[in-house]
């Protein structure tokens, strides 16, 4: 996996013009017709409900977890996945579907993970825990198969779902 950081001048930026935060690389394992981007601690509240939410998208999400759909079993597809410090305007690339999502990340940090096969990567997010917008983007069949990720910060989570408490329980 590769990153990139890039520095972000927030003195008159409008929008259209912000470049990504941090813009990560990585070859993903297609099993099973998915791969998972999800909180590195909230694996166990999914229940299936993205994997069926993706049915006939590009991608689907419940509160912890987003599933990424593959319209066929390639070996293995290019992902970019890039982290916005606001909401970025929609990519204008050659993309056979798309998809706006939310996912909360009590951790900040989320892992892309390969069905059966572990993590492809492990990635800490600049702005913490919170609310993030998603927006899944795929192109391609067969081998040919990319995917770009467009991640941002929306709002603080909600009380119930810091991860505060997670912590104290686990190192005391």
């Amino acid at each position: 996996m590769s990153c990139v950081h890039i520095g972000v001048s927030d003195g008159g930026v409008s929008l259209r013009d912000m470049e990504p935060v941090t813009v990560h690389r990585t070859a993903v394992s297609i099993l099973y017709g998915h791969f998972v981007l999800r909180d590195a601690w909230c694996d166990a509240g999914d229940d299936g409900e993205s994997y069926r939410d993706s049915q006939d998208q590009v991608a689907g999400a419940s509160t912890y977890q987003v599933t990424v759909r593959a319209p066929s079993d390639p070996l293995r597809v290019g992902l970019e996945l890039r982290i916005w410090s606001g909401e970025p305007d929609l990519d204008r690339g050659s993309w056979d579907g798309r998809r706006q999502l939310q996912v909360h990340c009590p951790t900040g940090e989320l892992l892309v993970e390969q069905i059966t096969a572990g993590a492809a990567a492990e990635i800490t997010l600049p702005q913490g825990a919170g609310v993030y917008g998603v927006r899944v983007h795929r192109h391609g069949r067969d081998d040919a198969q990319m995917f770009l990720i467009d991640l941002w910060w929306q709002t603080p989570l909600p009380p119930d779902d810091d991860d505060e408490d997670f912590y104290g329980d686990l190192w005391s």
